[in-house]
């Protein structure tokens, strides 16, 4: 196994608020600074998942989730991987917050790898 990458004290953290299946999340990504004078962020490194219900049983779920994939990532998986490996609808979509926050994070590293 791989050693995990542990992140800088000083991190970028972007915060989006989606609606899945009727409730409300709010989604954390976390990525390190690699030149703070030219404001350059590293990839992807960290995910926070909280639900609107703070303390309920969805939420400890979604939070724990999101530790999962945050050490998933330090330890070199790719976000590609954990994406795809997501349970999806037979439409496509996915089937879970966990999913669209995978797929959040493809975006971001897709919009950072276009400039």
């Amino acid at each position: 196994m791989s050693a995990r990458h542990r992140l800088a004290h000083r991190r970028s953290h972007e915060t989006i608020a989606i609606e899945h299946n009727n409730q409300r999340f709010k989604i954390g990504i976390g990525r390190e600074l690699v030149s703070i004078e030219a404001a350059q962020l590293g990839p992807v490194a960290e995910v926070f998942i909280s639900a609107q219900k703070v303390n309920s049983t969805i939420d400890a779920l979604v939070c724990d989730a999101a530790i999962l994939m945050s050490m998933s990532l330090q330890y070199g998986c790719p976000a590609e991987d954990i994406a795809r490996s997501m349970k999806r609808t037979p439409s496509g979509e996915a089937s879970s917050v966990l999913g669209v926050a995978a797929r959040l994070i493809c975006e971001t590293a897709e919009e950072k790898a276009n400039g």
